[in-house]
Formats: structure tokens, sequence, C-alpha cells
């Protein structure tokens, strides 16, 4: 008797599973859509500002505040209200992200071949020192991208501070789509590194006069 009410048991739970198995093959769940920050040159954009291949530029540490350390795209909404998107992530960590796109930003706008990440290699030392704090990077979709962020440029050693300051771009969002946010964002990514290419050139300009 007791293996019968088992064995009926048994069965009972396998009917049970085929059939909500089978329920949730009729339901179509939505797809996760993965995305990267897009570099310059994926833009589309091919200016140099410079050329200056002897130099050793360091990039970071590069900080983001810890909304944006979660995977999902932050949107702003009304005011200082952010919604995270389940369906619509970043592809890895933002900040590296970041930090990627900037290097290969600087390294066309400078053409600069030596490019080291912090923390770098033992033998790498930095000609200069580039340090970013990142305090927004988010948008509304069908409305406006925002880049906020802190930057520095700084010796070797950290203790000489060259230049910096406090930049904010906006940049408008071409459509209602995520796609067409992370593409602004790295509208913005560009122009951030085309201000901070600037700042460089005229830096060394002024050291080598």
């Amino acid at each position: 008797m007791i293996r019968y009410k088992v064995w009926a048991l048994t069965g009972c739970l396998m009917v049970s599973t085929i059939l909500f198995l089978a329920s949730c093959g009729g339901r179509s769940f939505p797809t996760v859509h993965y995305f990267n920050l897009l570099t310059m040159t994926q833009l589309g954009q091919s200016e140099v500002i410079a050329a200056h291949p002897n130099i050793n530029l360091g990039l970071g540490p590069v900080s983001i505040p810890d909304s944006l350390k979660r995977s999902q795209i932050a949107t702003s909404e009304r005011g200082n209200q952010y919604e995270f998107n389940e369906y619509n992530r970043w592809a890895g960590m933002l900040d590296k992200n970041f930090t990627a796109v900037v290097g290969e930003n600087l390294g066309l706008l400078l053409s600069v071949k030596n490019l080291g990440y912090f923390p770098w290699l033992p033998h790498f030392k930095p000609t200069y020192q580039l340090i970013i704090d990142i305090q927004r990077l988010d948008g509304a979709l069908a409305g406006e991208a925002v880049l906020v962020a802190r930057w520095s440029v700084v010796d070797a050693e950290g203790n000489e501070l060259f230049a910096g300051g406090r930049t904010a771009f906006q940049q408008p969002v071409q459509g209602s789509s995520f796609a067409a946010l992370v593409k602004a964002e790295s509208l913005l990514v560009a122009e951030f590194s085309k201000k901070v290419a600037i700042e460089i050139n005229r830096l060394i300009e002024k050291q080598a006069s």
C-alpha cells in the first residue's frame, strides 16, 4: 500500500511538471539585450588632435557611483528618480568599459601608442596619469543623455596636478530604444575624450616650449 502511494504521488508530480512546462512553452519571454559603449571609431569619427607617440599615458583609476555598478542600464525619470531595466543590460562592468573606450579614443586623438590601465604593470611608468570620477552617465529614452565627470591629469606619482576640472555634457537621444540611449552616451564619452585630449595636448606643448 505504501509503495502504491509513493508511485501515485510520483506520477502526479510528473504529470504536473509536464503540464507546467507545456503551458510555459506557449509563452514568449522578453529577450535580454546587452550593450557596450561605442568607441569613436565605431561611431565613424576619425578626428586626430595631435601626434604624441612617445608619451606614456596612464588611464585610471576610474570611479563610478554605486547606482551605475549594476548591470541594468539606468534611465533617469522625473528629476532624481531612476529606473533600471531588466532586459537591457551592460555586457560587462561599466567602469571598465568606460575606461577602455576612453583609452581607445585618446589613443586615436593623440596618436598615443603606449597606453596603460590602472593598476599598470611594474615596467610601465606613465608620463601623465588621467584620473576620472564619473558622477552621472544616464539619460531618458527619447530625451537627453547626460555625462558629468571630474577628472585630473597628474604626474606618475600623483603628486603634481597638471590639469583637471568638472565637465558636463548633454546629448539628445535620437529614439526611444536603449540602443539609441547607449549611442547617445557613447557620443558623450567621445566629447569627454576630446576635451581631455585638448588639455593634454596643451599641457605637452606648454612643457615643451
